[in-house]
């Protein structure tokens, strides 16, 4: 595919998902209280953008940053999931909580989550050690995340999809195991393998699975949207 056609494919969807960020920014604005998920939301769309940009040079057969394909699908797809699919799953569970300091320790988990990401772009860029520590990060993120929503009385989500949450928080915990033994020099699988038990699952099971239910529970924000008063006759 020639440039110019991969932009005439991707510029649709990268308008759109820069609008769906522009939109949930002035709405996480419009709310009574500003809270940390609500920019999440908002935030996470970048990721998307990301992800087209690597989509793009993949279509085109082309590289970025020194990277061919396979890398380019692969990262395009881990911005998509890891990026978007993660941060808008972990502004999710702050909604479900109940609990102040379960909350509390999920929106930290909203600013921890990027930082994570940044380091592991930094590992496939070859600086030392970035490899193990995004890993080693991510493991405790997805597992602090599970540990906080279960202590956090999710009660703002009926039982049935918040049943399908907990099962979505569980996977990356158990998917995280191939990928720390893969950053620390002992892998399990081989790349191939790694793309089906760990990216594939973690896109299902993870985001897909997760959004879906929380989509489905309707979860609300902790703060309502301001309602426009009308001026007295």
């Amino acid at each position: 595919m020639t440039p110019g056609a991969a932009i005439a494919v991707l510029a649709v969807p990268t308008l759109m998902a820069i609008a769906a960020g522009c939109i949930l920014l002035r709405r996480a604005f419009a709310r009574e209280k500003l809270l940390p998920e609500e920019i999440a939301f908002a935030a996470a769309w970048v990721f998307v953008v990301g992800s087209l940009i690597w989509l793009g040079v993949f279509l085109c057969d082309s590289s970025l940053l020194g990277f061919g394909s396979p890398w380019t699908w692969i990262t395009s797809a881990h911005f998509a999931f890891a990026g978007f699919g993660a941060l808008t799953v972990t502004a999710f569970c702050c909604r479900v909580v109940s609990n102040r300091r379960a909350l509390r320790v999920l929106r930290v988990l909203l600013v921890v989550h990027p930082v994570a990401y940044l380091v592991t772009a930094a590992g496939i860029l070859g600086y030392a050690y970035c490899d193990e520590v995004a890993a080693t990060s991510y493991a405790v993120i997805f597992l602090v995340q599970l540990v906080a929503v279960l202590k956090g009385r999710p009660l703002r989500i009926d039982r049935r999809p918040g049943i399908f949450v907990v099962f979505a928080l569980t996977v990356p915990v158990v998917t995280m195991i191939p990928a720390l033994a893969w950053a620390w020099g002992t892998p399990v699988f081989d790349m191939g393998g790694m793309v089906r038990y760990h990216g594939v699952v973690n896109a299902v099971g993870h985001v897909g699975i997760g959004l879906l239910a929380f989509v489905l529970g309707r979860v609300q924000s902790h703060s309502a949207l301001r309602t426009a008063r009308r001026p007295l006759p």
